[in-house]
């Protein structure tokens, strides 16, 4: 269960843009950019995120069907939540999502459970607000899981993006105001178009993901359910971007708390395999750290442990050890659960049914920008 359409944009001209039949990169972090070289060659990517300070998480499907990931330098609240003391990830690979976000900031999710941290105060009651109940495996959302975000987006300034598998939703853009000066440039007006189509939107049904990036306060990809894309991305992005826009398939959300899919991916439709744009990465961008290769996880199995290396060097890139982390305690890590706690079985998730359509609302809890439920 793949979440086959990524747009990613970091420092230094990196960005990364996955389709279910494209994908295409530039200066991505050495560790990441080697996969996509490798032999035998990896078969998909199922997740990309990228921070500040060098920081990623990447998934991917390796060569034989095996889902892996490598993580360098993520925020110590979403480690302690990907591990929970255990010595490789425990949570859902194949269905995991992490957007990281300004000051160690992210929401992570997969099909059974949330986590987050440092999230924009309007944002995270908006969440607050829908949630249910969590214990270490499980979240529960309101409406039987309609009220589940399923997908959320973090730029620069606290700006965010959120909607819920019923199709409710919040957001703020963070749009500044047009120039005073007629001719001067003016970067936030295609983020003020897409503020204005959000207040005109009585729902988000019809939008299958906004994304924002943390690096590029002004740059925005907003795409319809239909397969539309609507987009303000820097120049050295476009030759790429021009030819993965056209061959966007159509999407639909699930019952599950999980990003909408491409039709194809739900057995829809026939299938391409990828198609890569870039045969050769080209990186200008190196860490000053050490870059020790250390040998990924194994997908995670009921019941089996996971093997690891046992010890990490100072600074390496993290592929399955569990970092060393400062007691603090994110949402989805419960403060009951011991720092030696067994490993345990993940119950089955919860899938809501959403009866109805829920139509949307401006909320006068949330100032500065509609919501819906």
């Amino acid at each position: 269960m793949p979440i086959s359409v990524t747009f990613v944009l970091g420092k230094k001209e990196s960005y990364f843009f996955n389709t279910p039949t494209h994908w295409a990169w530039h200066n991505l972090p050495p560790d990441v950019e080697a996969l996509f070289t490798k032999t035998p060659a990896i078969q998909d990517v199922i997740e990309l995120a990228l921070g500040n300070n060098g920081t990623y998480l990447v998934s991917y499907r390796d060569h034989d069907g095996q889902i892996l990931c490598k993580h360098y330098n993520l925020p110590n609240a979403l480690t302690s939540w990907l591990y929970c003391s255990n010595p490789g990830i425990v949570r859902d690979l194949p269905s995991l999502s992490i957007t990281l976000g300004p000051y160690d900031s992210y929401y992570a999710w997969d099909k059974n459970s949330a986590s987050w941290s440092n999230l924009p105060p309007k944002l995270e009651k908006s969440i607050l607000n829908r949630l249910e109940g969590q214990d270490t495996w499980t979240t529960t959302w309101k409406a039987n899981g309609a009220e589940a975000p399923s997908f959320v987006s973090l730029g620069a300034d606290e700006a965010y993006w959120m909607r819920t598998v019923s199709g409710g939703g919040c957001w703020d853009l963070k749009c500044s105001a047009p120039p005073a000066n007629p001719g001067a440039t003016d970067g936030m007006a295609g983020l003020r178009g897409t503020n204005k189509f959000l207040e005109d939107s009585s729902d988000f049904t019809g939008i299958a993901g906004l994304h924002l990036f943390p690096s590029h306060s002004d740059a925005y990809v907003l795409i319809k359910t239909a397969g539309q894309a609507f987009s303000n991305l820097p120049e050295f992005t476009w030759h790429d971007y021009n030819k993965i826009a056209p061959a966007l398939p159509t999407f639909m959300q699930s019952m599950q708390p999980i990003p909408p899919l491409p039709l194809s991916r739900l057995g829809l439709a026939p299938q391409a395999p990828p198609l890569q744009l870039q045969q050769v990465a080209q990186s200008s961008f190196q860490y000053q750290q050490s870059q020790q290769q250390q040998p990924p996880c194994p997908v995670q199995q009921q019941g089996r442990q996971h093997s690891c290396c046992p010890q990490t060097a100072s600074g390496a890139p993290q592929n399955c050890c569990a970092q060393q982390l400062t007691p603090m305690r994110p949402y989805g890590l419960p403060a009951a659960l011991g720092l030696g706690a067994p490993f345990a079985a993940q119950p089955a998730p919860v899938n809501g049914h959403v009866s109805g359509q829920q139509n949307g609302y401006t909320s006068a809890a949330y100032p500065g920008g509609p919501m819906y439920r």
